[in-house]
């Protein structure tokens, strides 16, 4: 007759609590917080447990190899949500950053392969910028979404 195993709190409650005050789980080597409130912190790891433990992957390869500038824009802003769901990001930001790739794209076009894409054509984005925006922090901030996006 086999006895069953006793059931240890790691596997009633899937989080455990970091000696700095926030609930935390190890997923990939690598150590997630979800925040201080038990319960807000079990939320957030249940929405974001599939995609943290692999069910979903960023990285997509493009059917002829070849990546176009929506799919590279697909990619980051995938990220850049993964990212605001983590608490690591704010919806506004994130929302600006997707205004910034837009801009992007009607200037460049959707379907230009990301290898076609010439500097030229970054400096007269970066020149179009400077006509459409008075202000420089918004210039820097659609060049820094563009530069991180290329990155």
């Amino acid at each position: 007759m086999k006895r069953s195993k006793r059931k240890t709190r790691s596997d009633k409650f899937p989080l455990t609590l970091h000696p700095t005050g926030q609930y935390c789980k190890k997923i990939k080597g690598k150590i997630r917080y979800f925040g201080t409130d038990k319960k807000q912190a079990l939320e957030r790891y249940l929405g974001q447990a599939t995609y943290l433990h692999g069910g979903q992957s960023l990285i997509q390869k493009a059917s002829n190899g070849k990546m176009t500038l929506k799919e590279l824009s697909n990619l980051y802003l995938q990220y850049q949500h993964s990212r605001v769901l983590a608490d690591e990001l704010t919806p506004k930001h994130y929302n600006d950053q997707i205004g910034s790739v837009r801009r992007l794209m009607s200037f460049l076009g959707q379907g230009r392969k990301i290898e076609s894409i010439l500097t030229l054509d970054l400096q007269n984005y970066e020149r179009r910028l400077q006509c459409v925006y008075r202000s420089v922090h918004r210039q820097n901030l659609h060049i820094s979404v563009m530069k991180a996006m290329f990155h």
